[in-house]
């Protein structure tokens, strides 16, 4: 049977033909009203998605998605009904990566306050004691996947082998040591610098809670580009206010667009961006690359070949 693959993310037109030549159809989201008997997604609509797989008209068994984690779909939908599910895990993690590092070096090296003395033209060196190296920091990394890899691996590059924190402990390379969530609490007690690259699952929901905060003793950075329904934000407020930890620089939140009255807003010593660690011109190509590869190996064997998600397990 010839796919007919729904497109809520756009193809270019030498990517649609490359689609065709696979014996698919395209479907653009346009012309979505116009069509039925989709059998694949490639991306996904909040406001559509849903009503696509439901509409009794098609018969959908695979979605691509062009994220990497994949909390946002209707998982229990998509596992009840047997849906095929792969992500674009390992796309966006050297960007999230190059990231944290520019995270890390702005605080470490004092780029947060020369930011704010050049808006008031006031020229003030730090104090030597202010300032450290990247390479002396005990890090602790959560998520020793991908992007916490990739993390790693440019760690290493200045010296710094950071510690991960996983499911099970299992070693992974490009990390001095790695530990079980349930076993963290010793490894977190004298770090440095904390980064959070865990996906979004039951178990990691407000993992970084009050709880959490209150064994800190003045970690120097927390860094948030996993999910944000890892962190009770109110809990990192008052971790901040309390000087559990001295800085935060956080990508990802509970509420997106986060919201004007949010207190991470104005805490001086909070980086926010919107949302973007993950982005690069360079993300398209490898993106397109599942689809086309994920389509032979369905057509081939019925079965998915690159970057399958469980979605009972959300990853």
């Amino acid at each position: 049977m010839t796919e007919r693959i729904l497109t809520f993310q756009a193809l270019n037109p030498d990517q649609a033909k490359q689609i065709e030549a696979l014996g698919a159809e395209v479907v653009p989201f346009e012309k979505m009203a116009e069509t039925s008997g989709i059998t694949a997604i490639f991306g996904w609509s909040r406001k559509h998605g849903l009503n696509v797989l439901q509409d009794p008209h098609n018969a959908v068994k695979w979605i691509q998605t062009v994220s990497a984690g994949v909390d946002y779909l209707p998982l229990d939908y998509i596992k009840n009904h047997g849906i095929k599910l792969s992500n674009a895990v390992g796309v966006y993690s050297p960007a999230i990566a190059e990231s944290t590092i520019g995270y890390l070096l702005y605080f470490l090296r004092g780029f947060n306050d020369a930011v704010k003395n050049q808006a008031g033209h006031f020229w003030q060196p730090p104090e030597r004691n202010d300032l450290a190296l990247l390479a002396s920091q005990k890090v602790v990394i959560y998520g020793t996947g991908s992007i916490g890899q990739d993390i790693a691996e440019l760690l290493n590059g200045f010296g710094n082998y950071p510690y991960g924190v996983n499911r099970s402990g299992r070693a992974v390379a490009g990390f001095a040591g790695t530990v079980a969530q349930k076993d963290d609490a010793g490894l977190i007690k004298d770090a440095d610098v904390i980064i959070n690259a865990m996906p979004s699952t039951p178990e990691t929901v407000d993992y970084f809670n009050e709880a959490y905060f209150n064994q800190l003793n003045g970690v120097r950075i927390f860094v948030n580009v996993g999910r944000g329904t890892s962190v009770d934000e109110q809990a990192l407020v008052n971790a901040l206010r309390n000087k559990h930890v001295l800085n935060a620089a956080l990508d990802v939140f509970n509420t997106e667009p986060l919201p004007k009255d949010s207190a991470l807003w104005e805490l001086s010593n909070v980086l926010i961006t919107p949302h973007q660690t993950g982005f690069a011109v360079e993300n398209t190509a490898p993106i397109f690359d599942f689809l086309a590869d994920n389509l032979k190996s369905l057509q081939e064997t019925g079965e998915l070949r690159r970057n399958v998600v469980d979605p009972a397990r959300g990853y």
